[in-house]
């Protein structure tokens, strides 16, 4: 019985732990997506959009610039999964882009795109699909 008792007792502790490290991460990225917003809209708005073939022709840039004025959907991502680097690579430059960088992401339906937005740095990449 008393391990019992012990046991549930475990298992609320773990529960009380683990909510509130899930509140504090939803207030965190709430409170940097909302201080953030604003900047990052600018900043991709303005940001130069290239693709594989090379530059986006300057109407299609202007449809960008006028989409990212209202993103369909803005969440808070932490390392830039675009930047090639490995995780062992530690003494890499690029290193703590990818890995410990919080980014804003901004995304867009029509055309379909994505916008990250470097907190730490204040420049954008954006991607279109």
């Amino acid at each position: 019985m008393m391990r019992l008792a012990v046991m549930v007792l475990l298992l609320l502790a773990g529960a009380k732990v683990w909510t509130q490290h899930q509140i504090f991460r939803s207030a965190t990225e709430e409170a940097l997506v909302q201080a953030y917003r604003g900047q990052a809209i600018a900043t991709c708005r303005t940001a130069p959009v290239g693709t594989a073939a090379g530059k986006v022709a300057e109407a299609a840039g202007q449809r960008l610039a006028t989409a990212f004025a209202q993103p369909a959907a803005t969440r808070l991502e932490i390392g830039n999964r675009d930047v090639s680097v490995a995780i062992w690579e530690v003494d890499h430059a690029a290193w703590a882009m990818r890995y410990t960088y919080p980014y804003v992401v901004l995304e867009i339906t029509s055309p379909a795109a994505r916008c990250a937005y470097d907190i730490k740095l204040g420049r954008a990449h954006v991607t279109v699909y």
